[in-house]
């Protein structure tokens, strides 16, 4: 379902065609000159194209937006030089649509606005997009854990975000344990990643990296970073079916 819905705020800004979907909050635009401008998709947060729902948030936004003549009003650039800005087309914002539709968090840590909290409490509330899923991680933190969390000294196991067992105080986020294996070894002298009270053992385990579903019969079964999921989370092996 789509999700763009009409806005009446009146900036101005930038206008041309969408020629690229980088990711779920990036895009590049081509204006009437023939110059490129990528622009960062303001007050949202996208999965990364290496998390789970990565793909479909890139997907997503290609759906609304590509080819599309766009308007983007903007005041300011980030660190990467990228344009920082709201895309309409028409009148219809997408950074709320994608927030809508469940492929994107609300960067409460840069944007309040509200109808962007809204948003994301009511895909939430309805499991629309990412929140169908497992446990998602934000992607700030997905990327902070992967910048610069090392491996575990245990052998393999760090914190990240919820159990995928038991209970959790009412309000508050749990706390997951994602397996990281030592990636220079062949899959069969992997360590096992552990399954305990909170991380039970589903049948179905899902590699972080390459979004990829393991079914218990595969060689890369609880042997790759990534943690215990659901028969319908991430996209079926190529070896083992899902």
């Amino acid at each position: 379902m789509c999700c763009l819905v009409a806005c009446n705020r009146a900036e101005e800004g930038l206008i041309g065609h969408v020629v690229k979907v980088s990711d779920g909050d990036t895009i590049t635009v081509l204006d009437s000159s023939k110059t490129q401008h990528k622009i960062r998709l303001q007050g949202i947060d996208a999965p990364e194209k290496s998390q789970a729902y990565g793909d479909a948030a890139q997907r997503y936004l290609a759906g609304l937006v590509a080819g599309q003549e766009v308007r983007v009003a903007w005041n300011k650039r980030d660190k990467y030089n990228r344009i920082l800005g709201t895309v309409y087309i028409k009148r219809a914002e997408v950074n709320l649509a994608m927030l809508r539709a469940g492929y994107a968090w609300h960067y409460k840590k840069f944007d309040s606005t509200p109808a962007y909290a809204q948003a994301e409490s009511e895909a939430r509330a309805a499991r629309r997009g990412l929140w169908a899923g497992l446990d998602p991680i934000p992607p700030e933190q997905f990327r902070h854990g992967r910048a610069r969390t090392p491996a575990a000294p245990d052998g393999g196991a760090r914190r990240l975000a919820e159990p995928l067992g038991g209970a959790s105080p009412p309000g508050e986020p749990r706390a997951r344990t994602e397996y990281r294996a030592g990636r220079t070894l062949p899959v069969a002298a992997r360590t096992p990643a552990p399954v305990n009270a909170t991380w039970p053992d589903t049948g179905y385990w899902l590699s972080t990296n390459s979004n990829k579903r393991h079914n218990r019969n595969c060689e890369n079964y609880r042997k790759t970073r990534g943690y215990p999921c659901r028969k319908n989370d991430g996209d079926r092996c190529g070896k083992c079916g899902g």
